[in-house]
């Protein structure tokens, strides 16, 4: 038995899932959600619990019932003591399209605490808000930062929160340690099975199988399109425009697809977690636009997927690393010069695979129009430049 590896959104999970809210867990098919539940679940000193997979046909028989009452008793067959402080962990929700009506009625009913989830943010918007509004908070999880890479990897490496501490531990040493490590991280990416199997040819049979289910389960589940093929087609396509902003026209021209359907497409992948859209510095609005740059969840899918230069995976893995701590935009000087990150609206990101001094230079430049007076270079290569931080000390 694999030993539990702690995730980086544990310390938010640990704090919500004392709370009287439903427990929302979501995020991308093998990710770790069902791993996550289950360490909860076993946390629980109480014996008045019960852990579900709603991927299992009869566990889903419980709440087929019309009459709620009925699945009350159903789950009384089961071992809880509906009378008494009962939790209830179900994993998979969105194989219930009433799940949210479900979960409503018994959790104003009885003292249930309930941790859920479920594999897109697509379900639990359009099925899930208006039921639970203020008896949830939903917490998102993706794959493994290099640094959850390194944990399951056994290696403990020191977190410097501060920009400033990531330059001052920066050396020669550990870029002979990290390097080979980072280049597997992106070109395998974070999926846990995927991180703890060393074989090359059974990690990219891990990455495919994802790639299947994910068309086979999460797509036939959760929408009605009729030419899933058009989605597989607009994956590949975007594979060639990582860290691009999004030319919808272009898109729906070389799919033959009309641009609203585009809109569609990018909503529900982006909603499954396949793909992540940020905004332009100083954005506000929430839908997708024609301004915003995207990025993959995962680099090893984007490999998989499609041929992809080393800079766009490279760009992508420093994306990978920045989604938990940081809201994330980017910014555009009216010349259509870019500066690749802006994390909270306060520190300017510039990725280069070999940073020089003209790359700073430049995003000196780009960040004082932004008006932004922290500023710093990513990158691969070792380089001694000052405001310069490498991939594994992010």
């Amino acid at each position: 038995m694999n030993k539990f590896k702690p995730r980086r959104i544990q310390k938010k999970l640990n704090k919500i899932i004392t709370q009287r809210q439903v427990t929302v867990i979501t995020g991308m098919r093998r990710v770790g959600k069902t791993t996550l539940l289950k360490h909860y679940f076993e946390k629980i000193p109480s014996k008045n619990k019960l852990l579900l997979n709603l991927e299992d046909a009869l566990t889903r028989k419980i709440f087929a019932e019309i009459n709620y009452k009925k699945i009350v008793r159903a789950l009384q067959q089961e071992g809880i003591d509906i009378k008494k402080k009962s939790y209830i962990f179900i994993d998979e929700i969105q194989f219930i399209r009433n799940m949210p009506s479900i979960i409503k009625y018994l959790y104003d009913e009885y003292d249930i605490k309930f941790v859920v989830s479920g594999s897109s943010s697509f379900y639990l918007k359009n099925h899930f808000s208006e039921s639970l509004a203020g008896r949830k908070i939903i917490v998102d999880l993706y794959p493994l930062t290099f640094r959850e890479f390194l944990n399951f990897k056994g290696i403990g490496k020191k977190y410097n929160k501060k920009f400033s501490d990531k330059i001052a531990i920066k050396s020669e040493i550990s870029a002979e340690k990290y390097n080979d490590l980072y280049k597997e991280y992106i070109n395998f990416g974070g999926f846990p099975e995927v991180v703890l199997t060393d074989d090359k040819e059974i990690k990219n049979e891990l990455l495919k199988d994802i790639v299947n289910s994910y068309f086979q389960i999460d797509v036939t589940t959760l929408a009605d399109f009729k030419d899933i093929g058009k989605i597989r087609d607009l994956l590949i396509l975007l594979t060639q425009r990582i860290g691009q902003k999004i030319n919808i026209s272009n898109i729906a021209n070389a799919l033959n697809l009309k641009r609203d359907k585009v809109y569609e497409y990018l909503e529900f992948l982006q909603s499954t977690y396949v793909i992540k859209m940020i905004p332009q510095k100083s954005s506000i609005d929430n839908k997708i636009s024609a301004d915003d740059k995207f990025y993959f969840s995962d680099t090893g899918l984007a490999r998989l997927l499609a041929e992809v230069s080393e800079g766009n995976k490279f760009e992508n893995s420093i994306f990978m690393n920045l989604t938990y701590d940081y809201e994330i935009t980017y910014y555009q000087t009216r010349s259509g010069g870019e500066i690749d990150f802006i994390l909270d609206n306060s520190i300017g990101l510039e990725v280069k695979l070999n940073p020089g001094r003209q790359d700073l230079a430049i995003l000196k430049k780009r960040a004082d129009s932004a008006g932004i007076s922290e500023y710093y270079l990513l990158g691969f290569q070792y380089s001694e430049l000052d405001k310069t931080i490498m991939a594994w000390d992010l």
